[in-house]
């Protein structure tokens, strides 16, 4: 039996990602890409200038800058150290490698090291998050050099090697875990410990936690004699990186299957902008299944109960099973809400889209329960109920746990920061911003992306849509921001301009389920 050398393989590999690589170039329409670019391009400068203007109207005062100075690294530690557990986790399952399955099946199952085949993809992967989070972090140290004192180079060059970084690091994390192979309890026991340690530095004001460190590169400038946290935390990154590489050998094959199938079908479901299929094929990626027992026990409902009330008891009985980690998300969602509400509030404008988003994100879990109902269209014909009043029903739990997440986020900002604005204009803002949100939500679900599919300008404004709705709903905010600067009640310009998203969102919601009613209304 032949012996293949480890020269002879990287040879064939080679020459197989060469032949790929050409497949594609004679396949691909540069015409078609030089216009995305192009149009990409234009999207992305007139984002930054938008953005960049906006951030000129405040700059931030001594008091908060010695605040951000004291607090920011421990916060932008908790944020790598959960990015760090998301790592983990993912690793655990197989990922963060995502293979074609032509690959799986032969060049896996080839007489070569398993390492020599997984290197390159995994550097591939590897070089593709590094300049997505350098991007990420180039973009928040040109907002952060508007507000806060310091050159404007060093905040960039800090933002650029903060975001470098903790992309490295997470999918380091990710490949260690998956070439140890590391059981799944214990990956999510040593994510739940970094968590808690990098909560522990910022609850005792030190630096102990490496991702602490790392966050100290965050806020680079406005850190004097704190190079050698620094350095280690960048040490520490990388380490975790060449290990991962090191050890990609190990990943395993089963896995890497189940996964080449999911993310072909997820670059799929991507391609036509269908959001709901995405989120489903997420969940399956990271094994996220319902919990066998539900959370708490409700108990059972009297017969001859209305539809409202029968439709609502189902709802909540889903958001009971949902798993430990899903529930993780939506609460870390809410946080991410309040916290951006807050930067809206204290004259950082742009915020407003993250607020929305991540409600946005937090609403497409609490929506399950519709899209269930929408998913199976021949089972809602059988039942004795129109469609109009059930699909309407479904709205009425999701709306409660989004006004609940809206809730727990503003808490949790009036408690960290001490300001009672805080939650009197988060209480205020809470019910538009759980609409607006739900109505996204609903117009992802809802809509077929495959009937807008051969109409492109339909299919941008389906896609834009629920993001639009989420952000409409965090408008408030502003409204807020601007009465309490000229003198006038902010919590009732907040409850104002709060009537109009309601409406709004509202509306949006009755016209989608009268869109959808008829067509399965007994």
């Amino acid at each position: 039996m032949a012996v293949i050398t480890d020269a002879a393989a990287r040879g064939v590999l080679r020459e197989l990602r060469t032949a790929r690589r050409r497949h594609y170039l004679r396949q691909l329409d540069w015409v078609d890409a030089l216009y995305k670019a192009y149009l990409t391009g234009i999207a992305a400068g007139a984002a930054t200038i938008a953005i960049s203007g906006a951030l000129g109207d405040a700059k931030a005062d001594l008091e908060t800058v010695h605040s951000i100075a004291a607090r920011g690294p421990a916060m932008l530690g908790l944020l790598v150290a959960l990015l760090l557990a998301g790592g983990l986790r993912t690793g655990a399952r197989g990922g963060p490698l995502a293979l074609q399955p032509p690959d799986v099946h032969q060049i896996l199952l080839a007489p070569i090291a398993r390492g020599l085949a997984l290197r390159a993809p995994a550097l591939s992967q590897l070089r593709s998050r590094l300049f997505a989070g350098a991007v990420a972090g180039a973009v928040v140290g040109n907002l952060a050099f508007r507000r806060l004192p310091g050159r404007p180079a060093a905040w960039l060059a800090c933002g650029v090697a903060f975001g470098a970084l903790v992309a490295t690091a997470a999918m380091g994390a990710a490949l260690t875990a998956s070439g140890l192979r590391i059981p799944r309890w214990f990956a999510s026991a040593a994510g739940l410990a970094l968590v808690a340690w990098s909560s522990a530095d910022w609850l005792l004001h030190v630096t102990t936690s490496p991702a602490t460190m790392l966050g100290k590169l965050g806020v680079g400038p406005l850190e004097h004699g704190a190079a050698v946290p620094m350095a280690a935390g960048a040490a520490i990154a990388l380490a975790l990186t060449a290990f991962g590489l090191a050890r990609v050998g190990g990943t395993s094959l089963e896995d890497s299957l189940r996964r080449a199938g999911l993310v072909a079908q997820l670059r799929f479901a991507v391609t036509v902008q269908d959001l709901r299929t995405v989120i489903l094929l997420r969940r399956l990626l990271a094994a996220e299944l319902p919990r066998s027992r539900p959370w708490l026990s409700l108990r059972q409902a009297p017969s001859g109960g209305t539809l409202g009330a029968t439709v609502w008891r189902r709802g909540w009985r889903s958001f009971l099973r949902w798993p430990a980690v899903r529930v993780a998300r939506v609460a870390v969602l809410g946080l991410l809400a309040g916290a951006a509400g807050w930067g809206a509030w204290d004259g950082t404008t742009p915020l407003v889209i993250v607020a929305g988003c991540a409600l946005l994100l937090a609403s497409l879990d609490a929506i399950e329960p519709l899209a269930q109902e929408i998913d199976h269209p021949t089972r809602r014909s059988l039942l004795p109920v129109h469609g109009r009043p059930l699909l309407r029903a479904h709205l009425l739990a999701p709306a409660a746990a989004l006004l609940l997440v809206a809730l727990v986020g503003s808490l949790a900002i009036w408690v960290g920061t001490g300001d009672p604005r805080a939650l009197e204009v988060g209480l205020a803002t809470s019910v538009p911003a759980a609409l607006g949100a739900l109505a996204g939500a609903a117009a992802s679900v809802v809509t077929d992306p495959f009937q807008w599919v051969l109409i492109p300008a339909l299919q941008n404004v389906r896609a834009a849509a629920p993001f639009v709705l989420a952000i409409l709903g965090v408008l408030p905010v502003l409204a807020a921001r601007y009465a309490a600067r000229h003198g006038l009640s902010a919590p009732g310009a907040a409850v104002q301009s709060g009537l109009l998203v309601a409406l709004v969102s509202l509306g949006v919601l009755a016209a989608l389920t009268r869109w959808l009613a008829p067509k399965d209304a007994t």
